[in-house]
């Protein structure tokens, strides 16, 4: 009982774990000595993310922290995928051992609790080389890639075409409706989705009834928005996949979280372009632009931020577990 105890306790740790519209996709099958990250379908993104890229990139970041924490407190595993595509079972399965190993005191630690998704305007400072060779270091599987992308030439490519999949994507009713539906108006008794606030949005802001209007202002004034949080950011980070396969997702949210943690530690923030990337024709351009064969799954700006929100809530542990 001791083990399953260990185990447990690092759940807290995991669920910081960041997801697409903080919608926590995910459950944990705790054995004696056994851990497994299980998809939560009753969750997922079925306009927004149709392909489950998103969602399985969620459970991927969810181990990463696992792991992170397990190394700080000594905790040794094997870990496998369980990938059954028949049934659609699918997770990330871990056996721990009894036997300890030294504690790593990683900064990466630390980091699980400083790292959230910050959507406000970064300061214009250019990332550091040690950062940058730090980013480098990160291990990840050649079934994943990262492209770092400081250039102001690219990233005003890579602005306009944000700028267009923006407006494409909030005239599609069934998205808006969608991404409305995890929008939450009180951060204090919210347990998921997304703040109003962190979002820097109101819920009628978004409303379809405004968007769909090919002459709306707002939605020009947001999409202009997030063409300048684009354009202003000292830089993107793009990171692609070999394959479109839940181990291929998998790894990359395992890499995301990775690369979250390395540059939290250093004081920078990150935030999601995710329009660009739902649609064939700009994720095409995307991986065009950045110079990369790999598939896109995750278009990231990055820096130091201006202001730090709240963190977003979390689901309570006692609705995760299945033991």
């Amino acid at each position: 009982m001791k083990l399953k105890n260990q185990i447990r306790s690092l759940l807290k740790y995991v669920v910081l774990a960041p997801s697409g519209y903080n919608t926590q996709p995910w459950k944990f099958k705790l054995g004696d000595d056994s851990l497994e990250i299980i998809p939560d379908y009753t969750r997922a993104r079925i306009n927004t993310d149709p392909e489950y890229r998103e969602f399985f990139m969620s459970l991927g970041a969810a181990a990463t922290n696992l792991e992170v924490a397990a190394a700080h407190f000594g905790l040794t595993f094997q870990k496998s995928y369980r990938l059954d595509d028949s049934n659609h079972d699918y997770a990330i399965v871990y056996k721990f051992s009894e036997k300890m190993s030294k504690p790593i005191d990683s900064p990466l630690f630390s980091a699980i609790s400083t790292r959230h998704t910050n959507r406000f305007a970064y300061l214009n400072q250019n990332i550091s080389k040690k950062i940058v060779d730090d980013l480098k270091k990160i291990p990840h599987p050649d079934t994943v890639e990262m492209n770092l992308i400081t250039r102001p030439g690219d990233i005003t490519l890579l602005s306009k075409i944000i700028h267009q999949s923006y407006i494409l994507w909030y005239r599609n009713q069934i998205l808006v409706e969608e991404l409305e539906s995890w929008l939450r108006d009180d951060l204090e008794i919210s347990k998921d989705g997304l703040p109003t606030g962190v979002l820097n949005l109101y819920k009628l802001a978004i409303s379809a009834k405004y968007y769909l209007l090919k002459d709306d202002q707002d939605l020009k004034d947001r999409s202009d928005h997030d063409q300048n949080l684009a354009k202003t950011a000292p830089a993107l980070a793009l990171v692609s996949t070999k394959f479109d396969t839940v181990e291929n997702w998998f790894q990359a949210g395992e890499y995301f979280e990775l690369l979250t943690l390395t540059l939290a530690s250093h004081g920078l923030a990150t935030d999601y372009f995710n329009h660009p990337l739902t649609m064939k024709k700009s994720r095409l351009a995307t991986a065009k632009t950045v110079g990369t064969k790999f598939l896109p799954q995750l278009l990231i700006r990055l820096g130091t931020p201006t202001l730090i929100p709240p963190r977003t809530p979390r689901r309570p542990l006692k609705e995760l577990l299945i033991s």
